[in-house]
């Protein structure tokens, strides 16, 4: 039974809202969904009481929101009825209910395309509900990563294990550290979501609010999540030796283990966001606008202005670029380029002989590979007039420490630096990455490898509208050249395959999205392979996701050999 201070009891809220219906069981919703209207409905009688009206519209204002979204984004079809009626009643007394401020999951891909919630595909749905069973939401990126199911079941068995399940760190301060990752590359889409989870999980508002007043030991860990973040190359042993002196802010090896994989795969997922354009959720504070209730004719929130998806929203495909530039961004250009590549992986598989498989020696392969860096650094910066490299905005401003330091090419890191290529005979993942994360974070170790394997092997041999084509030199150039901008360079890899299969407009928009995430705009999706279909597009964005945090674990996990060594 409740008691009147449960209405306004802010731990039986948080709970209520966080886990009342996250459950299979219809009974148990059901109940939940009682009492749930049964709160909505003491609120909205107490607008009408002087002395409950301020809280209980200011309760109105946190929790609505997340009753909105649950009207049309929750996999159970009885949560989504109920919902209707709560919010059709809050209609009725003329309370301002919340509206989409960006409609679709994503800002480049037409929400026709993305797949629904309540997905007919039995297979896809059962994981929208594992997904909400965990998250309390089938938020945008997982209903984009839906087009690929296979790669969806791995993610969600590692995600769930890195931030919800036993480990090593507390789950609130796994959701601050996750938030501290995405900052570094202005991500409010993972920002908000991440911050939820953080107060979700009873961690302190006031972290939020000022993170100077996070522990000192939650702290430390920006210099390490920057240079992670931007130039893995420069971790060294001392920036673990750092985190681990003996004191009462330090950290313990297995502790440290399970941050810097969060660091790395919030970066990762910061760069697929963006890459994909994905819209805020509703119910966070850049999802939605109280305005007028929805008219009785029409239940569909007004149709934003299609933006770009990053920040300042003044950012737009009106860039200052070379004459070069322009070409490369041109619908014919992409055509053509589509074109030839979709050729090339034919006349590879139909005729190999035509093409020279000969083995380099090491020495050609590091050649190509050095050619392949400063290639790369030669490609300039995304959009750097229009966009405003340095800018940050207030919102997220307070997590990141020295805004300036950014990507820079590992072809132009200098000698001072001190840094040499990373090179995989003597740290691969396979000998020496994945079994260290296993033994200081059991089980991870696995995890990571089944999800590499799966998206580096995840085909369904098509290319555009081609059929039984095989794309294993393409995804593999893709993976090799995001090591290789990474200054990574593996020793059974042919360079030569990188420009065969990879313009460079290709090239271009790889490096974007793994280095510069935060300035991809709509142009950039549309033009990369216009020939694709948006699953293909959101799968390149997944090789893109996976290589980069390969790569970053690789320069942690390295560091933490040698320093244990």
């Amino acid at each position: 039974m409740m008691n009147d201070d449960d209405y306004y009891d802010e731990s039986f809220l948080r709970k209520l809202f966080l886990t009342g219906i996250n459950t299979r069981d219809p009974k148990a919703r059901r109940q939940a969904l009682d009492v749930i209207c049964s709160v909505v409905e003491t609120w909205k009688d107490a607008l009408d009481l002087d002395d409950e009206a301020e809280q209980a519209s200011d309760l109105l204002t946190r929790y609505l929101p997340t009753i909105v979204r649950w009207k049309t984004a929750c996999p159970f079809k009885d949560v989504r009825a109920k919902c209707k009626e709560i919010v059709e009643s809050l209609e009725g007394k003329a309370i301002k209910v919340p509206q989409l401020r960006h409609p679709g999951a994503s800002a480049f891909i037409p929400e026709s395309e993305v797949i629904s919630v309540d997905t007919d595909d039995e297979g896809t749905r059962d994981l929208f509900i594992e997904a909400y069973l965990v998250d309390n939401r089938v938020s945008n990126m997982i209903r984009l990563m839906g087009y690929h199911p296979r790669y969806l079941v791995s993610f969600l068995q590692f995600h769930v294990y890195m931030m919800h399940q036993d480990g090593p760190l507390p789950v609130h301060l796994r959701h601050y550290i996750a938030i501290l990752a995405a900052a570094r590359h202005r991500c409010t889409y993972l920002i908000s979501l991440c911050e939820a989870n953080f107060l979700a999980y009873g961690g302190d508002p006031i972290w939020l609010e000022d993170p100077l007043r996070a522990p000192k030991k939650i702290r430390a860990l920006n210099h390490i999540n920057m240079i992670l973040a931007h130039q893995p190359w420069l971790i060294k042993p001392d920036n673990i030796k750092d985190l681990l002196q003996p004191s009462s802010d330090s950290w313990s090896l297995s502790e440290l283990t399970h941050a810097l994989v969060i660091l790395a795969h919030y970066h990762s997922l910061a760069g697929f966001a963006l890459g994909c354009g994905l819209n805020p959720e509703i119910d966070s504070r850049e999802g939605h606008v109280v305005s007028s209730p929805f008219s009785s004719e029409s239940n569909s929130p007004p149709v934003a202005t299609p933006r770009v998806a990053t920040e300042p929203s003044s950012r737009s495909s009106q860039c200052e670029e070379n004459d070069d530039d322009d070409d490369e961004r041109s619908p014919v250009f992409a055509s053509v380029t589509f074109q030839s590549v979709m050729e090339k992986l034919k006349q590879i598989e139909n005729n190999p002989d035509d093409f020279d498989f000969e083995e380099p020696s090491t020495e050609e392969l590091e050649k190509q590979f050095e050619t392949e860096t400063l290639a790369s650094a030669e490609l300039g910066d995304p959009h750097p007039v229009a966009t405003g490299a340095s800018y940050v905005s207030p919102r997220i401003a307070k997590y990141v420490e020295d805004p300036e330091f950014e990507h820079e090419d590992f072809a132009k890191r200098g000698d001072f630096s001190g840094v040499s290529t990373f090179r995989v005979q003597d740290f691969s993942w396979e000998d020496q990455g994945y079994s260290l994360a296993n033994r200081l974070f059991p089980d991870i170790g696995q995890l990571l490898d089944d999800k590499f394997k799966l998206i580096v092997d995840l085909t369904y041999r098509t290319f555009g509208t081609n059929v039984e084509i095989d794309t294993t030199m393409f995804r593999s150039a893709i993976w090799n050249y995001i090591h290789c901008i990474k200054g990574i360079f593996h020793d059974d890899y042919n360079y030569g395959e990188v420009n065969k299969m990879l313009h460079r407009d290709i090239k271009k928009y790889i490096r974007n999205v793994t280095c510069f995430p935060e300035r991809t705009i709509v142009n950039d999706f549309n033009l990369f392979l216009a020939g694709f279909h948006y699953t293909e597009k959101v799968h390149v964005n997944l090789l893109l996701l996976e290589a980069r945090l390969q790569a970053e674990l690789l320069y942690a996990l390295r560091a933490i050999m040698r320093y244990m060594t």
